[in-house]
């Protein structure tokens, strides 16, 4: 089954736009990178624990997808509420990596 949340489809620096800074979105960007990470890890913890499983049982194909759903829902709101520290992490490194970059430019 294919992943739906991947971190690869996020990027930190929007194409066209040598200073993301410069827009004001380098920050945010940054911010929700780190935000979807959290999410996606949260994501595959909950499905590793079986959580998807228990909701599908016996429910056919539908009830397969549709759990898939759910525990994104619920990795979303548990993101949100108890961060597990590493969103930080990856944004100080895309803050890092961007300012690198920009220093480059210079």
């Amino acid at each position: 089954m294919s992943q739906p949340v991947s971190f690869q489809a996020y990027t930190a620096q929007m194409p066209g736009i040598s200073d993301p800074s410069a827009t004001g979105k380098g920050a945010s960007d940054a911010s929700e990178l780190g935000k979807r990470f959290e999410q996606m890890l949260w994501t595959e913890m909950l499905s590793y624990a079986g959580l998807d499983k228990a909701f599908a049982q016996d429910g056919g194909q539908a009830a397969e997808t549709f759990s898939r759903y759910l525990i994104e829902s619920i990795a979303a709101d548990l993101a949100e509420t108890h961060p597990m520290g590493l969103g930080e992490a990856v944004d100080r490194t895309v803050a890092a990596s961007q300012s690198l970059q920009q220093d480059a430019a210079k």
